[in-house]
């Protein structure tokens, strides 16, 4: 008998790292013989079933994240505080409880909702959900609210909410929950948090399928972002947030740009010519949260202040191609197709897809040495071009790395770029990847969580 399966998160659909992964899951498991149906809040794509409720980025929701963990300033007290997120999560168990009856899930898989800070209602929904219906569920935790750079964002306001996120985010030790995390550093926290473990499942990536190429599709994708075809194009693959450290991304190509002079008339590793009239192009194919409005406008005036060529295509990128109101829209994998050099310079990952998608296109990547970087991924032996580890913050809030670390990650992007052997180099990293990321991975890993 077919089992049917739950995949519930915010959001699905999406170019995200979570989106990303839910999808690869869902593959697999449909797969391995059952079915699947993704519970998304409304901001999504293919979701099965929609609840409203599950949505963080509206008023209400934005109103009890910024009460529950900045200042407790719009309710009258705590107790009012609690009383409106207990009405959220009630409305979100009811729904939920109405999908169940019709489809009747043999497990669910949740994915951040135990363990981001975002939206604490709807862990109390999910949780009181399954102790009722007693429904065997995987819980994805991808980001802690407490680790990394999430720990500065939420601070509890109050003891209902200390109480709160102790009851339920995440929950204690359930015999109806197992929990998976995707490095190590999250792996420890959550032992350290609940005294439970789990089962640490890193990003994954269909190395099976077909690279990507220029084809009938995409052949105009440059000219629509009003790129010459023989410019130098940085990609930056990944969501406009403060902790994608994307200033470094404009400081690297700020100092690639100061040495144009040292590319032109060659040749680079994948056979572009680099002429008197091509310039250097930082792509930006990720979108912004309403959240980090203010932040994309500092990149704005960073950019503007340094006076290069950057251009943001999220209008016409998604995770798959399609049309919208009459228009093409271009996958992301479309956006690697025509990159030279991948950036990545992420200040804190759960683990990075766009990290990975990168070995996977074959393209020179400039990473950031984030915390898991270096515990769980650089020991795999990829052959990258590092910005350090280190950083100066300005009184902007936008960081930096030292000017020395930077010059010499230019130095090493021009003779990476210009390297008839870098191609080799990337197959290499291409093989790494394939062995330890690869989709393959994860049937044997969720079948052993489904047993």
């Amino acid at each position: 008998m077919t089992k049917n399966i739950a995949i519930v998160h915010y959001r699905v659909g999406k170019t995200d790292g979570v989106s990303l992964e839910i999808k690869k899951r869902k593959k697999v498991l449909e797969d391995m013989g059952y079915s699947v149906k993704l519970i998304s809040g409304p901001v999504q794509v293919d979701a099965d079933y929609v609840i409203d409720e599950l949505e963080f980025d509206v008023p209400q929701i934005v109103k009890l994240k910024n009460n529950a963990f900045k200042a407790l300033i719009d309710y009258s007290d705590e107790r009012e505080l609690g009383e409106t997120i207990e009405a959220v999560s009630q409305i979100i168990e009811e729904k939920l409880t109405s999908i169940h009856k019709k489809e009747k899930f043999s497990y669910l898989f949740l994915h951040n909702i135990f363990t981001h800070g975002r939206h604490i209602a709807a862990a109390k929904a999910l949780y009181d959900f399954i102790s009722k219906n007693k429904v065997n569920t995987i819980s994805v935790n991808h980001d802690f609210y407490w680790v990394g750079s999430y720990k500065d964002i939420y601070k509890p306001t109050c003891s209902f909410i200390i109480n709160y996120l102790k009851s339920y985010v995440p929950p204690l030790p359930s015999k109806y929950i197992k929990h998976v995390t995707i490095n190590s550093i999250n792996e420890k926290a959550l032992y350290e948090r609940i005294k439970e473990h789990s089962t640490i499942i890193p990003d994954t990536f269909d190395f099976q399928q077909p690279p990507w190429v220029a084809d009938e599709y995409n052949k105009d994708l440059l000219a629509r972002a009003n790129i010459k075809p023989n410019d130098l194009i940085v990609l930056q693959a990944t969501r406009i947030a403060s902790r994608k450290g994307i200033e470094l991304a404009i400081d690297f190509v700020k100092e690639l740009d100061s040495r144009k002079n040292e590319f032109i008339g060659k040749t680079l590793y994948n056979g572009k010519v680099i002429t008197g009239d091509s310039d250097i192009v930082l792509i930006m194919a990720g979108y912004a949260e309403k959240d980090s409005e203010e932040y994309k406008m500092k990149l704005l005036h960073k950019i503007e202040e340094e006076n290069i060529k950057a251009v943001f295509i999220s209008d016409f990128i998604n995770a798959e191609r399609s049309t919208h109101k009459g228009r093409k829209v271009y996958s992301l994998w479309d956006a690697y197709v025509y990159a030279d050099l991948i950036t990545f310079p992420s200040l804190w990952e759960g683990w990075g897809n766009q990290l990975i998608e990168a070995v996977f296109a074959r393209k020179p990547v400039v990473v950031f040495e984030y915390p898991v970087f270096i515990s769980d991924i650089k020991k795999e032996g990829y052959a990258f071009i590092s910005l350090g580890s280190d950083l100066v913050e300005s009184k902007s809030g936008l960081v930096s790395v030292p000017k020395k670390v930077l010059m010499k990650s230019v130095d090493n992007s021009i003779e990476f770029l210009l390297n008839d052997l870098s191609t080799f180099i990337l197959h290499k990293n291409f093989d790494i990847g394939k062995k330890f990321h690869d989709n393959g991975i994860l049937a044997p890993l969720l079948n052993k969580l489904l047993t």
